[in-house]
């Protein structure tokens, strides 16, 4: 289940295990329960489902049922280190780390990368310099990378890199990506020229340029990388969609909803359909799934008024509707406003408070990039 993504189904099973009545008496005869309970493979596989749904309330419960024996093995203590820093409590994740003694590569891997989702990128930088050098590979140089590309650390991450010996495909993206994250367009072309002068082209590359070009609204740029990338790979199709997609969405953000259309168009008479943006939300330990305008949900008038109320609120504040985040033509009933309150994130925020009206603290997650307008 956990392999094939199917969180919710995986801690079902495991709340089965955990409580022997409702387990089969066959499975029972051939398993002792403490074993079970026991068993690191079956932790660990409830510990990586909770952190796909990322939801602290569930990583709470699991954190309180594993028993104190395994506390201290080290498979255990790194997921748990990974699963506070995905549901963003990097508090949590810090005392698990500072309690052992002499850290391995993957718990401080862990750890850096912990920061570095949560925005801590000083943090991560601070605690990447203290790795015995003997340690460092890859997987820590990735993290590290990362951790500054999302916090703007470019200087930062340029002197990380420049110190590594061994640089693989992996590094040399997400140098690119961070390069690009911060329109720093030409060091990351300069990186990609490097690296294309002893290895074949790599899609991942070119998707972190396009990726930086279509946040910076640059649609020539865009535009060039996408045809390069066209040359370059004819036969990577997801690459090339999604690549499409990107592009798309940049014209439409500049306006040029013809050139986007026809882009989608391809797309549709290619055959492939683009993936679906979904946001999930935690609800009184029940996970909800949300579309953009979704309205399956049971509740649905309630959700949709309340996104008006928090609307008219945010309003008042100074918010501005950003339009450039809607990628294709409005329909005659529509508005700015209404499209981009209809985004699955913000349906998702509005049930949470329809759902609990006092709560304090909303946590969601999305299968891809969340909104401009949204953030």
């Amino acid at each position: 289940y956990v392999e094939n993504n199917l969180a919710q189904k995986t801690i079902e099973l495991f709340n089965e295990l955990k409580n022997p009545a409702d387990v089969n008496k066959t499975l029972l005869n051939q398993m002792k329960l403490d074993d079970i309970q026991s068993s690191i493979p079956i932790y660990l596989s409830a510990i990586k489902a909770v952190s796909q749904i990322g939801d602290y309330s569930k990583a709470q419960s699991i954190a309180k049922q594993i028993p104190d024996s395994l506390l201290v093995e080290n498979q255990i203590r790194g997921a748990l280190i990974d699963l506070w820093g995905k549901v963003g409590s990097v508090v949590e994740a810090k005392l698990i780390f500072d309690k052992i003694r002499q850290p391995n590569i993957i718990e401080y891997t862990t750890m850096v990368n912990s920061y570095g989702l949560n925005g801590m990128g000083m943090q991560a930088i601070a605690l990447f310099h203290q790795i015995p050098r003997e340690l460092l590979h890859e997987a820590t140089y990735v993290c590290a990378l990362n951790a500054c590309s999302h916090s703007g650390l470019v200087s930062e991450a340029r002197l990380i890199f420049k110190n590594i010996e061994m640089k693989t495909m992996r590094i040399y993206s997400t140098m690119i990506d961070c390069f690009s994250r911060a329109s720093a367009f030409e060091q990351a072309q300069e990186l990609i020229d490097e690296y294309e002068r002893n290895h074949s082209p790599e899609s991942t590359m070119y998707m972190a340029l396009l990726s930086g070009a279509r946040n910076a609204k640059n649609v020539y740029l865009s535009q060039n990388i996408y045809d390069r990338m066209k040359n370059l790979f004819p036969e990577k199709k997801d690459p090339l969609i999604s690549a499409a997609v990107l592009l798309a969405n940049v014209y439409a953000s500049s306006g040029k909803m013809d050139k986007a259309s026809d882009i989608r168009l391809e797309i549709y008479k290619s055959g492939t359909k683009k993936k679906v943006g979904l946001t999930w939300i935690t609800v009184d330990g029940q996970v909800y799934t949300f579309r953009a305008h979704d309205r399956s949900h049971p509740r649905s008038n309630e959700i949709f008024a309340e996104g008006e109320k928090i609307s008219d609120e945010i309003i008042k504040y100074g918010h501005q509707y950003d339009s450039s985040w809607i990628t294709r033509v409005l329909d005659e009933d529509e508005t700015v406003e209404s499209v981009l309150c209809g985004h699955s994130e913000r349906l998702a925020i509005a049930w949470g408070f329809v759902a609990n009206p006092n709560a304090s603290k909303l946590q969601m997650v999305k299968n891809l990039r969340i909104c401009g307008d949204c953030r």
